[in-house]
């Protein structure tokens, strides 16, 4: 009986420190500073955002399991992937640079045309929405986004 009182001390600690980690705050995307178009042919695209993020919470946040869209000119392209690991750190507001890819949808027809009609226009339009987990330990919460920027052929 002893063993398990002193197994209940040794968990106070452990159950006080996850309350702390429990006071949570909302994240902010506030928005993005440059997209760079790293790839763009038949069979995806691929990115990379530098965005401005807000973690005003005490701990780091590891973002996991996206669920984001990419639309091009307003036409679905295809559902994004983070191709690295995004660690958000403690009380700053920072600018990540994101790198990401998209399988195109419908065998790439429609993003395909868009790209030339992206070169005949000299830019195109880039909307990202979805969802992201945030992880720090036990506590896991889901972010949704929506982020919007304009890609000028002189910027890809």
């Amino acid at each position: 009986m002893s063993a398990m009182h002193g197994g209940h001390r040794t968990l106070l600690p452990a159950a006080l420190l996850l309350c702390g980690c429990l006071s949570y705050r909302p994240v902010t995307l506030e928005g993005i500073d440059r997209v760079r178009t790293t790839r763009l042919d038949k069979e995806g695209i691929a990115l990379r955002l530098d965005v401005r993020v807000a973690n005003p919470n005490r701990y780091r946040l590891k973002v996991r399991d996206p669920d984001v869209d990419l639309f091009l000119d307003g036409v679905f392209v295809g559902k994004g992937h983070l191709d690295s690991m995004l660690v958000l750190q403690p009380r700053v507001t920072r600018t990540y640079s994101v790198p990401m890819h998209a399988e195109l949808d419908q065998g790439g027809l429609p993003a395909a045309l868009l790209g030339l009609s992206g070169l005949l226009k000299g830019y195109a339009d880039l909307r990202v929405q979805g969802t992201v987990v945030g992880q720090a330990g036990l506590l896991r919460r889901r972010f949704p986004f929506e982020l919007e920027q304009r890609l000028d052929q002189g910027h890809h």
